[in-house]
């Protein structure tokens, strides 16, 4: 019999009067087009990112020398974000409204006011992924069925142009969001979630993945077929975050499946599966082994965080054995897994000089409905060792009557997260339509 369960476990931030650190995102912020920019900081240290502004109302900060501030407010769904080289930040705006809109700072205040931001452009039904191609004159954006992109020359705020179909006929439906990046070499990754929640049919050989594409000098007329793209990673339930680190390796964040029993039947949802933070270019196997195998988050006879289970609630033809999903030659076990429900939906690597967490990850945790008490809405550090992530911790989220962090409940739910130039941290948040901006006074 499999281990038990161990235990069943509005107002708006105030407006800064001026950002925390350098007055706007200065010329050159990146990370964006996949391969992440140093940040502006040393190798040693830190540097201040802190000056000034109103501290965000309600909200909890691991190290009283972190500040946060909101950037830009009034913006609906705010999504995946990316740099523009000038130093602007366009967002993704999804729930319905398909817009990418260019951010700044023209009156030097610290904050993006409702003056100083551009509809950059709008496309059917854009809802999540954005970036921008490594050489700056393309901004991509994608639907659920469609990566398009627009040219871009620096300070462009609004499109000069028509979009250009990059690539078509990605499956639809269930888990629509569509996360873009670029590698060094300038290869696009594109993630497609599972159509349900345990997929179980034909739709694996097309969906749960993530797909590359090396994009000719000229696409062709209507785009490529997403049918060509080179499977990259699968097994993936809902790998909504990803990032390019600077030695050019893939990250992402997964977001396990709900409602799990054990082969008894008996409800260990509440702990597990823990959410995954996998290697995508790890080697050995590229299956990471959803649906056929989850990730242990917490039990009470286990064997420990992130060992492999076989799924038993897969059809019979479909299920393997424990000892098949702990067999990595078979399945690609995460780096390191986090609370159940977190749905992670961002992650970076710091390389900045700012704040104190130079080579860690950072994951902006969206939180889910399926837990009690609630989990997430913060943003975590992944604490990395040698190239090994020792610890997940929260840095930012809402603070509890005890004056400590306390999750699930945030009017904040984070969703991609950025570094600027000078070494700060930006986040985007759904549910208030916000951008916050994390600085650091040593």
């Amino acid at each position: 019999m499999r281990p038990h369960l161990l235990g069943l476990g509005v107002l708006f931030g105030l407006l800064a009067a001026a950002a925390c650190g350098s007055d706007s995102p200065p010329a050159g912020a990146g990370g964006d087009g996949g391969v992440a920019s140093d940040g502006g900081g040393g190798g040693g240290g830190t540097s201040a990112t802190c000056t000034s502004g109103a501290p965000v109302d309600g909200a909890w900060l691991s190290d009283p020398k972190m500040c946060l501030t909101v950037f830009a407010s009034g913006l609906g769904a705010a999504r995946q974000m990316a740099f523009a080289p000038n130093g602007d930040l366009f967002v993704a705006i999804g729930g319905g409204a398909g817009q990418i809109v260019a951010l700044y700072d023209g009156d030097k205040d610290g904050a993006s006011g409702a003056s100083e931001r551009s509809t950059f452009a709008s496309a059917p039904d854009l809802n999540h992924g954005l970036t921008f191609s490594n050489d700056g004159r393309y901004l991509y954006a994608s639907s659920p069925t469609t990566i398009y992109r627009w040219a871009y020359a620096p300070g462009d705020r609004a499109a000069t142009g028509a979009a250009e179909v990059v690539v078509k006929g990605m499956p639809g439906g269930g888990h629509d969001t569509r996360t873009l990046v670029f590698d060094s070499t300038g290869r696009l990754y594109v993630n497609v979630g599972s159509s349900e929640n345990v997929e179980t049919d034909e739709g694996l050989t097309v969906r749960a993945q993530v797909r590359r594409f090396a994009l000719p000098a000229s696409v062709p007329a209507g785009g490529i077929d997403y049918a060509q793209g080179e499977v990259a990673a699968s097994g993936l339930r809902n790998e909504v975050g990803l990032f390019v680190d600077a030695d050019d390796h893939l990250w992402g964040v997964e977001n396990g499946r709900d409602d799990l029993v054990d082969e008894a039947g008996v409800n260990v949802h509440n702990d597990n599966p823990g959410e995954e933070i996998n290697l995508l270019d790890a080697p050995g196997a590229r299956f990471y082994g959803y649906p056929l195998c989850w990730s242990e988050g917490k039990l009470a006879s286990g064997a420990g965080p992130a060992a492999q289970w076989a799924d038993t609630t897969v059809p019979a033809a479909m299920q393997k054995t424990d000892a098949w999903c702990r067999d990595t030659a078979n399945v690609q076990p995460p780096k390191f897994v986090m609370t159940a429900h977190w749905a992670p939906l961002g992650v970076l690597q710091y390389t900045g000089g700012s704040l104190p967490f130079r080579g860690d990850l950072l994951v902006a945790a969206h939180g889910s409905w399926d837990k009690s008490p609630a989990s997430g809405r913060v943003v975590a550090r992944a604490a990395m060792k040698d190239g090994v992530i020792t610890a997940v911790t929260p840095i930012v989220g809402q603070r509890g009557g005890d004056g400590n962090v306390t999750e699930g409940t945030w009017d904040a739910r984070p969703v991609d997260v950025r570094q600027g130039a000078g070494g700060e941290v930006y986040f985007s948040d759904d549910l208030g339509g916000r951008v916050f901006r994390i600085g650091y006074t040593p």
